[in-house]
């Protein structure tokens, strides 16, 4: 992309996520805070990521419709993730357009052509990671910030190993991530990404995570969400333990024990997170080039520190 094609494409995201402002407005797309809301007020407009499916729009008309099994996988998860935020839709509804996305990006990206056991691990794995990243709207500037430095990170690690094609949807991606942190990484959000923004940005991330994983035989990409995941889990497994029911809204993730808990202001909490995943990820595309044996032993020091972390804070907050 020249700079013309960076500030045109920059200046129609701006348009178009102040004219979405405006139709939720007046449409009443408004967020109600849930249980896992860390927020309270009722006047923030929900659905405001939809920016991040116009920029991927707009890339694909920019790249000569490249990837068109992956686009048409987010137009579908968009479209039912979108019908969501404007009326709540039963879970099944969304768990079925999920998987049907899923197996369109697995298409596009050959990972259908593995054996079953791989294929059925990365349909479980890619839904799983679509609905996670969904619970990180509920604090400002979480699914913004961590974006921002995942599609970054993704870039380089693109560029540093020759272009590969679907380097125009990161950008627009990236500079999408930036339009949408003007109106929600502040003290009081203007917006919530809503179901729309935080499932379709998890599924643009999972195009270059699966492709790198193809090309480089190595599951190091998969770190690159590695605070929020280990964060994700384990909250899972906790309230498997006390039997709660893990569909259901809650307010148990550790960043959300910190805003709660502690007091911390959301920025705070939401950059936290997006420093500690800079730093891995800076330690990761170092990592790339290591011999198999020691990328494993990288990883998993990665994520028992993360889970040290994450039961050590539990820990002390249990009881504030």
């Amino acid at each position: 992309m020249n700079t013309t094609a960076y500030v045109l494409t920059a200046l129609g995201l701006v348009s178009a996520q102040i004219g979405y402002l405006r139709l939720a407005r007046y449409f009443g797309i408004i967020d109600r805070p849930n249980d896992r809301s860390s927020h309270t007020g009722l006047t923030t407009v929900r659905g405001g990521g939809i920016v991040f499916f116009v920029a991927e729009l707009l890339a694909f008309w920019y790249s000569g419709f490249a990837y068109p099994f992956f686009f048409l996988g987010l137009c579908w998860v968009a479209l039912v993730s979108f019908l969501d935020d404007v009326r709540p839709l039963p879970g099944g509804y969304r768990l079925v357009a999920q998987c049907v996305g899923m197996a369109l990006l697995m298409y596009q990206t050959g990972a259908m052509d593995q054996n079953g056991w791989i294929v059925g691990a990365w349909l479980l794995v890619g839904v799983g990671i679509l609905n996670a990243y969904n619970f990180m709207d509920g604090i400002n500037g979480m699914t913004a910030w961590y974006s921002l430095v995942t599609v970054g990170t993704l870039g380089v690690w693109q560029w540093q190993r020759q272009p590969a094609g679907e380097e125009s949807f990161l950008w627009f991606a990236l500079i999408a991530l930036l339009v949408f942190s003007v109106v929600n990484a502040r003290r009081q959000a203007i917006c919530f990404a809503g179901d729309v923004g935080s499932v379709s940005m998890a599924f643009i991330i999972l195009l270059p995570m699966v492709e790198l994983i193809n090309r480089t035989h190595s599951y190091l990409p998969v770190l690159l969400l590695a605070v929020y995941g280990v964060d994700t889990v384990l909250t899972i497994g906790q309230r498997l333990y006390q039997r709660q029911n893990i569909f259901r809204a809650h307010r148990q993730h550790l960043y959300q024990w910190l805003v709660h808990r502690l007091n911390w202001p959301h920025l705070a909490v939401s950059g936290l997170y997006a420093l500690a995943q800079l730093a891995i990820n800076t330690v990761v595309i170092q990592a790339a080039g290591w011999p198999v044996g020691e990328q494993w032993w990288l990883a998993g020091a990665i994520v028992i520190t993360l889970t040290g972390v994450y039961a050590s804070l539990k820990g002390y907050l249990r009881n504030k």
